[in-house]
């Protein structure tokens, strides 16, 4: 039993002993060398320093109560190890559960921010994980308005956080369901090559489901099927399919309404390209007079005709593509780089300049005889037109141009007429007289300048 006793007293006074050794080894040498090295810096004559430092326990006490201000520091944030900070992780997605397939739920907002606070280390470890998620828990509440907290899984829990917003106010209501029919809508056909049309569309159904709350439903206008006709890769005609297109809800005002359920989602088109086009002439006019004395014999052009691509209803209504030139005071050949302008509504035509020559010589003049004056612009459901005697009927019609031409002029080409758009009544009038020919190279003019005539209802 002493001896027993012995051995515990020896290991007591070697814990001891290794003890006293840190101690000395952490605090009393490092800070004895501090105060003699402190003492030789200040260079002290007096041997107190020497006595005070030389006792042993003065160490000691002084080692301990450099610790106890340790502690204290510490205990009281003075001194901090750890450093703390927050971070903000913005637009993190909100999950909300609940019966999607009997309630809809509305003031779910897409995304909240996530406020996190603690140790920089777990900070940047809670940053590389990205396993965040907030979600709305709704799968015990029923129709009406609710109060509820967002929750936050925290997959580092040494970090406190804080969520913004943290609560909001829901509304639950019933889902209903409502059939509508789908409308297309063509997007990017300007993508599409200049010479290429959108001609039909087909899609592989024409009814959908919409599913929401019943005032919602109430806002959709219609659902169109937004078909990208670009997506196909069209350079011919030719009928392609376009797969997985997108269904959209919109109110009255075109507005997109989000939230709504269709069922299904996307469908399936059928689309048909085409390529409509048209050959016409191209068509040379003069504006202006040539000088005096000379006469235009002759004009050519690059090109005599244009192919214009566009849809059939522009087509139907084309017949010539005009080109202008001027010719004032011209008394000398001439050639001309002109641009071919497109004609409204077309996407494209074959040719886009024109280099027209005019060739001049000496002028001289002719007179036709016996033109009959023709009406423009007259509502001829309401009225008729006669002329008042027979000189008022007939006019003679000086033409000026190169020889050649004028002999072999027909005079069936020559138009005479007066323009009656401006009469809204019956009654005489005195008009001026037009002429136009179908040979621009030509000047025409009426001999006669002014007509009488007599406009009467129709019975």
């Amino acid at each position: 039993m002493k001896k027993k006793t012995e051995r515990t007293n020896t290991s007591r006074k070697g814990l001891i002993g290794g003890l006293f050794s840190i101690i000395d080894a952490i605090l009393i040498t490092p800070i004895s060398r501090l105060a003699y090295f402190i003492k030789d810096k200040l260079s002290f004559k007096s041997g107190f320093i020497d006595r005070i430092l030389n006792k042993p326990n003065v160490l000691l006490y002084l080692a301990l109560i450099l610790a106890f201000v340790c502690f204290f520091a510490v205990d009281r944030k003075v001194i901090s190890f750890t450093d703390t900070e927050a971070v903000v992780l913005s637009n993190q997605k909100v999950s909300a559960e609940f019966n999607e397939e009997a309630y809809v739920v509305e003031g779910v907002p897409e995304s909240a921010d996530i406020i996190l606070m603690g140790r920089k280390s777990d900070l940047y470890l809670a940053q590389q994980l990205g396993e965040h998620k907030i979600t709305l828990d709704l799968t015990n509440y029923g129709v009406g308005t609710h109060k509820v907290k967002l929750e936050y899984n925290n997959p580092i829990n040494t970090l406190s956080y804080k969520l913004d917003p943290g609560s909001l106010t829901v509304v639950v209501y019933p889902k209903v369901s409502e059939v509508r029919t789908l409308t297309v809508d063509p997007i990017n056909t300007d993508k599409l090559a200049d010479t290429l049309v959108v001609s039909n569309i087909i899609l592989d159904r024409d009814d959908i489901i919409i599913k929401s709350y019943q005032e919602k439903l109430g806002t959709v206008a219609n659902v169109k099927a937004l078909v990208d006709v670009s997506s196909i890769n069209a350079t011919e005609s030719g009928t392609y399919t376009i797969e997985n297109v997108k269904l959209v809800a919109y109110d009255e005002s075109g507005k997109e309404i989000k939230d709504i359920e269709i069922v299904p989602s996307t469908v399936t088109a059928t689309v048909t390209i085409t390529s409509p086009s048209k050959t016409v002439p191209l068509k040379i006019t003069t504006v202006g007079n040539v000088r005096t004395g000379s006469a235009i014999s002759n004009i050519t052009s690059s090109v005599s005709s244009v192919t214009v691509y566009a849809d059939d209803s522009i087509l139907n209504e084309l017949n010539f593509i005009e080109v202008e030139i001027e010719v004032e005071g011209l008394s000398e050949n001439k050639t001309f780089q002109k641009y071919i302008n497109k004609p409204n509504g077309a996407r494209s035509i074959s040719e886009t300049s024109v280099t027209i020559t005019v060739t001049m010589e000496e002028a001289t003049d002719k007179d036709f005889e016996n033109i009959s004056i023709e009406t423009e612009g007259l509502d001829k459901d309401k009225f008729i037109v006669q002329a008042s005697s027979q000189e008022d009927a007939l006019v003679t019609v000086n033409v000026k141009g190169v020889k050649s031409l004028l002999d072999s002029l027909d005079p069936t080409n020559i138009h005479a007429y007066v323009d009656l758009s401006d009469i809204v009544e019956p009654g005489a009038y005195t008009v001026p007289v037009y002429v136009r020919g179908t040979d621009t190279r030509l000047i025409y003019n009426s001999r006669t300048k002014n007509v009488k005539i007599i406009i009467l209802n129709k019975p």
